[in-house]
């Protein structure tokens, strides 16, 4: 996920395409369903709690009472913007909320130094599934909660699938969901007269089309430093049989060894350093997530695969008409296969205000208020009757329409899945993966190891998936 800039428009109806997959992101995390409390009560002790929730998420609400309930919410990609906008989305609720927002190299071991504290901290901003917050009890469960929200009903099957698929409880409500596309000069491609690429052989080939380095002209925004490796696994996957591929544990195949070690896996590589070394700049091998956006708005590279929120910039730096957005190549396999990342606002346990802080994601995750929110934030909206909005279906993101349209073609799968079912020895293995595999990918883009070398290379931080006893189980091996 790219945060970069966030103020900008996003839109996309892509969620309702993921729904048919959702029934595989369950996995070993348990068979309840979204919504159901942790252990049986019976009725009459239900029905006190529910008019207890009531009765106080009603005075929270209440603009006649006197006094505020005080709230604090702390975030890891907060920005003067969409600070005020949450607080726009809040300001009917008897509430007063206060937002930490610490830098963004630092979030993350404030927000878990503040959890850990068990003090100071009621709203909390996480990131997917927050497997480690969850184990050490820091993230209250909201199952109780959703049960009685009515505006659960229209969340997507693919995040409710998402959301339980740790241990069959819900930790958080996704604000929004994280998906590429493919941005393309449509000057340059009119000038050639060149039709847009779906397959990534024929990106490829129209990358090398396009490049012309005594124009300074390159045919693709490659990604060769910092997270080249989440741009290589999408690829790998897209080359991959979809009858091994789990998308809830992608990197584990279906018969339990890592995909690295699949044949396709060194395919994939191969194509992924050819599309380097004839289609893009040669700098690119140190380009990050700036440097390969301002590449492509700049006139530099004629195509770039990247996070919606990347539209927004494109309207505040290219002329209309100059540019558009188009569905992602597929590969091989006949199918594109990306990250679908999300993020979300989670209660803290140690919260003395549980129930005005529902009251405030509630009025951020409903309808309208994550409506509001996406179209402001550049997210995808969590609720598939957001795709009645006409904003989420005109323009420039009309290819996620495509895309919604075709969902055995176009398919989301969880990045960094294995980390909510590996056990501690694994995680500590899968833990060392991240600072290991971007040398790894640049070593091979630079041909000093091989394809096949960096493919054994990336699998041996899946070394114990054979033996991995929730791996035999999931695969029934």
């Amino acid at each position: 996920m790219e945060l970069a800039r966030r103020k900008g428009r996003m839109a996309a109806v892509f969620l309702a395409a993921m729904m048919t997959v959702s029934a595989l992101l369950t996995g070993c995390g348990g068979d309840d369903a979204a919504g159901t409390p942790d252990s049986a009560q019976d009725s009459s002790a239900e029905s006190t709690a529910d008019e207890s929730r009531a009765d106080e998420g009603a005075d929270a609400g209440a603009s006649g009472s006197t006094e505020k309930t005080k709230l604090t919410m702390v975030t890891y990609l907060g920005n003067p913007s969409r600070d005020a906008l949450i607080q726009e989305l809040v300001a009917d609720l008897n509430i007063e909320l206060e937002i930490i927002s610490p830098p963004a190299d630092q979030a993350q071991q404030k927000i878990s130094t503040m959890l850990q504290s068990g003090q100071g901290i009621d709203i909390v901003e996480v990131d997917s599934v927050p497997v480690t917050h969850i184990s050490n009890g820091f993230i209250e469960p909201l199952n109780s909660y959703v049960e009685g929200w009515e505006d659960w009903g229209s969340v997507s099957e693919f995040l409710k699938a998402q959301l339980t698929s740790y241990d069959g409880n819900v930790y958080s409500i996704p604000y929004g969901v994280y998906e590429r596309a493919l941005f393309y000069r449509k000057d340059w491609f009119e000038e050639k007269n060149l039709s847009v690429p779906g397959t990534w052989e024929e990106l490829y080939n129209t990358a090398v089309e396009l490049t012309d380095p005594s124009q300074n002209r390159y045919g693709y925004s490659f990604r060769g430093g910092a997270g080249t490796t989440g741009f290589l696994q999408m690829t790998i996957l897209s080359f991959a049989d979809p009858e091994k591929v789990d998308i809830a544990v992608p990197f584990i195949s279906r018969d339990s060894r890592s995909v690295y070690l699949q044949p396709e896996a060194a395919e994939a590589m191969n194509f992924y350093k050819k599309l380097y070394e004839d289609g893009s700049h040669p700098d690119s091998i140190a380009w990050g997530y700036a440097e390969m956006v301002e590449a492509f708005y700049s006139g530099t590279t004629a195509m770039l695969i990247q996070d919606p929120e990347v539209i927004a910039t494109c309207e505040e730096y290219m002329e209309e008409g100059t540019w558009d957005v188009a569905p992602l190549p597929v590969g091989p396999s006949g199918r594109a296969l990306f990250p679908a990342g999300f993020a979300g606002w989670g209660i803290a346990s140690s919260s003395q205000n549980k129930e005005a802080a529902w009251e405030v994601i509630k009025a951020l995750s409903s309808v309208e208020g994550n409506t509001t929110f996406c179209k402001n934030n550049g997210n995808i909206p969590i609720h598939t009757t957001a795709q009645e909005d006409p904003f989420f279906s005109e323009g420039y993101y009309g290819c996620y329409i495509d895309m919604a349209a075709d969902p055995d073609s176009y398919v989301g799968y969880v990045d960094g899945g294995e980390n909510r079912f590996a056990t501690e020895e694994e995680l500590e293995q899968l833990n060392q993966f991240g600072p290991a595999a971007d040398p790894a990918v640049q070593a091979m883009l630079l041909g000093q190891t091989t394809p096949e070398e960096c493919a054994e290379a990336l699998a041996s931080f899946y070394s114990w998936s054979q033996d991995s006893e929730w791996v035999k189980e999931r695969f029934a091996q």
